[in-house]
């Protein structure tokens, strides 16, 4: 049986972006945590670019710079960084703030960012010049969240969201030079407006929104008129776009079900292409790259089976063919389980779907474990998960359902646990329970709950309000007391939270009467707590309370804190502590032979 250690040896290859037609930059955790490294198409040569204990968070490539940003200890204050060949240098050194990159102006040296080191509620739009080091605010925001969003090529606009619910957003465009803003949109409804790709010769721009649709479809700005036309599509979210360097082909990444499709719009004919089809997967958000002369296509794919790798399309070729090749050393590929999408109607009727990872040991596999995503404003793919696949080799099968709530399935389904409905998401995952005994795929008395984040809210909700399902459950960097957490979450992030959880102004009654911390007293399943000291989102006092309480009242509880960890277990060391303690735990009180 393959140990918890070669599970989590595997890596992943995600972000990949071109240098030049024969070289490109990608993120991989080969190393342990996120780090840049760079591969040669010719020789096939992978090399290691920086050496940090760290993760990198994100990566920008143009022709002269590569930039990428990296916190510490997973506190989310990502900094900004340019590689010069092999040494990263510091472009901004204040860690008491957060910076997201916007991209660089043509001139390479002008690198347009936000950040909220002025006020850390509300992040304004800023440049930097990174030969001298200064730095100006183009756009001071006070009204709130700010996030950079894509810089027109010719470096006169910045698109930019401004974020009122992580599901509804307004895209708005600045003039730098005159530091004017204005919403492309003024008429919009509760919408979100995602993934602007400008054209190359400045003229507009294609996005996509949801406005007027259960789903989000693709659209394209006219800068010179001003005006907004709806292009194409589906009763399915598109959820990515990327435009060619000679503006002639558009990918277009739609998500039917949990699965990725890709297709490549040829916007000189506004047809769709024919072109080779990839295996069966999930595509990574945000994870395209087009070469800057040819009509080659990096992107990431993933399955249950398969780690995250790159992948390229070269269209000119009718031709795909994967270009990096996660090892998964002793663990051969067949041991991997692809989960199988099931649904079932929940206490309303409601059809809500759930991925299953059966387990291999036909004696245990009746041992269930329902893992929650987090989110709350997600969704459960078919993404290679290495605790999941640990978990089912120790003998556990493995439910991921996508409770009411979830995204993927219109807007519809997205909002039915809003505020007052919260507790409406809780009641499916216990009606899965029950369906699964009813299905003959769990035994009553064997099955756990656990997630993270989100996640973590979800297992403790349901330890609580209906104690007598559960075997056990895992909650890690979960909320226990909603109150608490918006309080205490960080300044950016809680108007935003406040849309989905309620207001702590106006629904004080609810996220009381909805925390698990005011209903310890009808646990009676065991549970362990997993929490990062340094968590940004869910601060580790949210773990604090719920094992307070719980020691108090002599229920079990086992707590694991790791001290250099944000919001999750990132580090591989941390990892390989804390997983075998899960699978123990899980297997202890599912009665796992």
């Amino acid at each position: 049986m393959a140990t918890v250690n070669q599970y989590f040896n595997i890596g992943a290859c995600t972000s990949a972006r071109w240098i030049d037609e024969n070289h490109f930059v990608f993120l991989s955790t080969k190393s342990g945590v996120n780090q840049i490294w760079e591969k040669d198409l010719q020789t096939g040569k992978e090399e290691q670019k920086t050496f940090f204990n760290e993760r990198v968070w994100s990566l920008y490539v143009n022709q002269k710079n590569i930039l990428f940003t990296m916190d510490f200890g997973g506190n989310e204050q990502e900094q900004i960084y340019v590689l010069e060949g092999s040494e990263a240098r510091n472009l901004t050194n204040n860690n008491s703030a957060r910076y997201q990159l916007g991209g660089m102006k043509p001139d390479g040296e002008t690198v347009v960012y936000a950040c909220n080191a002025r006020n850390p509620k509300n992040f304004d739009l800023c440049q930097l010049n990174i030969k001298t080091g200064e730095q100006e605010i183009i756009l001071e925001n006070t009204d709130s969240y700010n996030t950079p969003a894509a810089l027109s090529p010719d470096g006169k606009y910045l698109l930019y969201n401004k974020l009122k619910a992580q599901s509804d957003n307004c895209l708005w465009m600045l003039d730098i030079e005159n530091k004017t803003a204005k919403n492309i949109d003024a008429n919009a409804e509760y919408a979100q407006y995602t993934s602007p790709t400008w054209k190359h010769d400045n003229s507009g721009f294609y996005f996509l929104t949801d406005k007027n649709s259960e789903y989000k479809y693709l659209a394209y700005y006219n800068l010179k008129e001003d005006s907004i036309t709806k292009i194409y599509e589906e009763n399915w979210d598109i959820e990515d776009i990327e435009l060619s360097s000679d503006d002639k082909y558009l990918a277009i990444k739609i998500n039917r079900n949990g699965y990725s499709d890709l297709e490549i719009l040829n916007t000189h004919t506004n047809c769709f292409e024919n072109t080779p089809s990839f295996p069966k997967s999930v595509m990574a958000y945000y994870g395209m790259s087009w070469s800057s002369e040819t009509h080659r296509l990096l992107l990431t794919l993933t399955s249950g089976q398969r780690p995250s790798d790159i992948w390229m399309l070269d269209i000119d070729k009718d031709k795909v063919e994967r270009i990096t090749f996660t090892d998964t050393g002793e663990i051969n590929k067949d041991e991997l389980v692809e989960p199988q999408l099931s649904s079932f109607k929940s206490f309303d009727g409601v059809e809500v779907p759930y991925w299953i990872y059966k387990g291999r040991n036909s004696k245990n596999s009746k041992s269930v474990v329902i893992e929650v995503y987090g989110g709350p404003e997600a969704q459960e793919r078919p993404m290679f998960s290495p605790l999941i696949q640990y978990l089912v080799s120790e003998g556990l099968t493995v439910v991921a359902p996508n409770v009411r709530g979830s995204t993927g399935y219109g807007k519809k389904y997205h909002h039915l646990d809003d505020i007052e409905k919260r507790l409406d998401s809780v009641h499916d995952a216990a009606c899965l329970a029950e369906h699964l005994v009813k299905e003959n795929i769990a035994d009553a008395d064997k099955i756990a709950v656990m997630g993270a984040s989100y996640g973590g809210y979800m297992t403790l909700s349901c330890v609580t309000r209906y104690p007598n399902l559960w075997a056990a459950g895992i909650d890690t960097v979960g909320m226990s007391n909603l109150e608490t957490f918006l309080e205490n979450t960080a300044d950016y992030r809680r108007s935003h939270r406040e849309s989905e959880y309620g207001s702590l102004k106006e629904h004080r009654e609810i996220l009381r009467n909805v925390s698990p911390i005011h209903h310890v007293d009808d646990i009676v399943a065991p549970l362990m707590v997993v929490h990062g000291a340094n968590d940004p989102r869910v601060p580790v006092g949210e773990a604090e309370q719920i094992v307070k309480s719980l020691k108090d009242r002599n229920i079990p509880v086992e707590y694991l804190l790791y001290t250099d960890e944000g919001h999750g277990i990132a580090k591989r060391k941390n990892q390989f502590d804390c997983y075998p303690k899960v699978a123990a735990f899980l297997k202890k009180h599912l009665k796992v032979e």
